[in-house]
């Protein structure tokens, strides 16, 4: 699977998947990295998330797999 970088912080593979990087802060205004994910065709925002740009890739790469 094929990942592109586009501009913010945002991911893209051939098949529509995406990936959103957002920095939040948490209760002691701590920056916390969190991916957010989307599966192409789905109606909900996002499908998940996580703290690593790899596991955010591994896991819709791991749903995309499993769909086939």
């Amino acid at each position: 699977m094929n990942w592109t970088k586009l501009p913010d912080n945002w991911w893209c593979n051939e098949f529509g998947d995406q990936i959103h990087r957002y920095e939040i802060l948490d209760d002691d205004d701590q920056c916390q990295i969190e991916y957010h994910l989307h599966h192409a065709g789905e109606r909900l925002p996002w499908s998940g998330k996580t703290h690593t740009l790899a596991e955010a890739q591994r896991q819709l790469e791991h749903s995309r797999a499993s769909m086939t």
